[in-house]
């Protein structure tokens, strides 16, 4: 063979080489290449449940302790309508904002609400009694135990000094001689009225607001 031809054949065969070595150069990259991902959608961040403020019960300007005789002058009325009286007043009591009124289960005799008085720092005690209503002219109290009236006491805390005093008369609720039905309260309707209305008297004296309760 010539001397050119052995020359373009050598040079032919490098230039295959050179080829197939560029393209195993090209695969190498294209296979080390990392495929770059799609970013991912971004996930909405949940909004943070508000917090509920707690609400702060506001501290009351006034507290008493609401007691009762019930063994005192006139004891013919029932037990339920004697506790009928006692919840009534302190119910109507606590109707107010600044007022937090509580209940002495107890029997509670004068003396003893005076003693309690003394013994307490901040509330005030009342004291209710059921009376006989002799200037009635209604039937006599032995004929009708119901023929009665509310008197009430408000003693100070420490000194127990009687701050104020009254009556409240179940007569002046009722507005026929039919009895109407029993409220929801136990006990008497036309007591349970003369009972609120004894705590209504009791919280014009302090000067307090009606009708607005506590959160």
């Amino acid at each position: 063979m010539p001397k050119r031809y052995s020359t373009l054949s050598a040079f032919s065969v490098t230039l295959c080489v050179a080829l197939v070595a560029v393209c195993a150069l090209g695969i190498i990259a294209q296979s080390g290449r990392r495929v770059r991902k799609p970013e991912p959608a971004p996930v909405p961040t949940p909004e943070a449940t508000p917090i509920p403020t707690p609400v702060v019960k506001e501290k009351p300007t006034f507290t008493f302790i609401v007691g009762l005789d019930k063994y005192g002058d006139f004891s013919r009325v029932s037990l339920s309508d004697y506790s009928g009286v006692l919840h009534s007043c302190a119910q109507r009591l606590n109707e107010s904002r600044v007022v937090r009124a509580d209940v002495e289960s107890r029997d509670l005799s004068r003396a003893a609400a005076i003693q309690k008085a003394k013994a307490e720092k901040e509330p005030y005690i009342v004291w209710l009694q059921l009376r006989p209503n002799t200037a009635s002219v209604r039937t006599g109290v032995q004929d009708d135990p119901y023929n009665v009236y509310i008197e009430y006491s408000v003693f100070a805390p420490i000194t127990a000094k009687q701050v104020t005093s009254g009556n409240t008369f179940p007569e002046a609720y009722r507005r026929t001689p039919v009895r109407i039905p029993t409220s929801p309260t136990v006990g008497d309707y036309y007591l349970n009225q003369a009972a609120r209305g004894a705590a209504e008297r009791i919280l014009d004296h302090f000067h307090v607001r009606t009708g607005t309760t506590l959160p």
